[in-house]
């Protein structure tokens, strides 16, 4: 073999050093693991669906283009949800029919604190020319948009970036929202949820100052690095759905314009980052993991380990019940999937089929016509392929039709509405 040159050796060493020649892991953790692809994502499109799709034919009504500012966009990521959603329910036809293709969006502008993030983002829709990107501190509002730019149709955020801002911080910005907006306006925050299995011990806060607790994002690395790297920790504000609305209405009264709560989501119940690193509590099971796990191509996964165990969250008034409950039903779904894997028999006759949750029955029908349906396959292991993505898709839908939003998931969804 040639000996590589001194920038050869530089270059490959840099490519190691990151991780580029790994053993490849498929998407079982990090920053755009499976659960975010398939669970996370797609539930927020699901919640936006309607809201934008109002806002999109509003707009053509009117000969105009949806105007959206993204607050806290990264380098743009929040483009990728909101310009996949699809009209409808998929049928078995070809083609997508997005809720706001290209075409529609006549201006969609990214502001960030972070100038690399910005810079990042630039590049990366250069193609675009509706598509812009500013450097902007969201602790002091909107700031000078307010000024230079004409009322946006959509205030958007994801993935917990409005929860870096202090409640007095997120008052001011909702309040420039409020007189900047215009009737019909849609605001949407996405918010880490307090009342979180990943994090119990901050369930009774009281003091605002106990409602800011320290993170990380150790999450997005494998076990084996974090036990090696001394990840940095941040304050992160955490939120409940009850203060979300008490938020709404201390903004209206305080600008005399309203702020609708519109929906309130919890996303990620018993799924959320912090299940797998266990780093605010070691009770959990890797959730997540797992479940990245039966999103996997040809991976099969033990669904024993799948089954969740109330005691990893201590008792709380109206907390626990809805847990639990959850808890209760996805257990039922792992077991029943488990059993029918190698037995036939008839729904009704599964004991307490009667008393279940409608979510629940779905769920369980889902599964059991997936696996009659399949069954006879030989071909492409059906199990790991098929049947186990279905199993996610059942306990996504099952977490997203038994929560309350009342702050309960990792990620918590508030869809506020300007009327004026």
């Amino acid at each position: 073999m040639k000996p590589a040159n001194s920038k050869e050796f530089k270059t490959y060493t840099q490519a190691v050093k990151e991780g580029k020649y790994d053993l490849y892991v498929g998407n079982l953790f990090g920053k755009y693991d499976n659960v975010r692809t398939y669970w996370e994502d797609q539930l927020t499109r699901i919640v936006l669906r309607p809201f934008l799709r109002n806002l999109v034919e509003t707009r053509r009504s009117e000969g105009k283009g949806v105007r959206i500012v993204d607050l806290g966009c990264g380098a743009g990521q929040g483009y990728d949800i909101i310009t996949k959603i699809d009209y409808n329910d998929l049928d078995l036809g070809l083609q997508h029919k997005r809720v706001l293709p290209d075409e529609d969006i006549s201006l969609f502008l990214g502001l960030d604190i972070s100038q690399a993030m910005v810079t990042k983002g630039q590049d990366l829709f250069s193609d675009r020319p509706h598509v812009e990107f500013k450097q902007a501190d969201l602790s002091q509002g909107l700031g000078n948009i307010k000024d230079n730019e004409s009322p946006f149709d959509l205030y958007f955020s994801s993935y917990g970036s409005l929860s870096h801002l202090a409640r007095k911080d997120l008052v001011a910005l909702l309040e420039d929202v409020a007189h900047h907006g215009k009737d019909g306006s849609v605001m949407v925050m996405d918010l880490i949820g307090r009342y979180s299995i990943e994090w119990p011990d901050f369930w009774h806060g009281e003091s605002e100052d106990e409602k800011v607790r320290q993170y990380n994002m150790g999450y997005l690395y494998s076990e084996s690095v974090r036990q090696t790297t001394d990840i940095e920790s941040f304050p992160i504000r955490f939120w409940t759905g009850q203060e979300v609305r008490e938020l709404a209405q201390e903004i209206s009264e305080k600008t005399g314009v309203t702020l609708e709560v519109s929906k309130l989501v919890d996303r990620s119940l018993l799924v959320g980052r912090h299940t797998d690193t266990r780093h605010f509590n070691s009770r959990l099971k890797p959730t997540r993991r797992l479940i990245n796990s039966l999103h996997e191509d040809y991976m099969r996964t033990n669904l024993e380990e799948l089954l969740l165990d109330a005691s990893i969250f201590p008792e709380h008034p109206f907390i626990s019940p809805l847990l639990k409950d959850l808890i209760s039903s996805w257990n039922i779904l792992i077991e029943f999937t488990q059993h029918r894997l190698s037995h036939n028999f008839s729904l009704p006759d599964v004991a307490g089929w009667d008393e279940f949750p409608k979510p629940l029955q779905f769920a369980l029908m889902t599964i059991d016509r997936v696996i009659a349906d399949v069954g006879w396959m030989w071909y492409g292991d059906p199990r790991a392929n098929i049947i186990e993505p279905q199993l996610g898709y059942a306990l996504r839908t099952l977490e997203y039709e038994m929560q309350q939003g009342w702050g309960c998931g990792h990620g918590l969804i508030a869809v506020l509405t300007v009327k004026k």
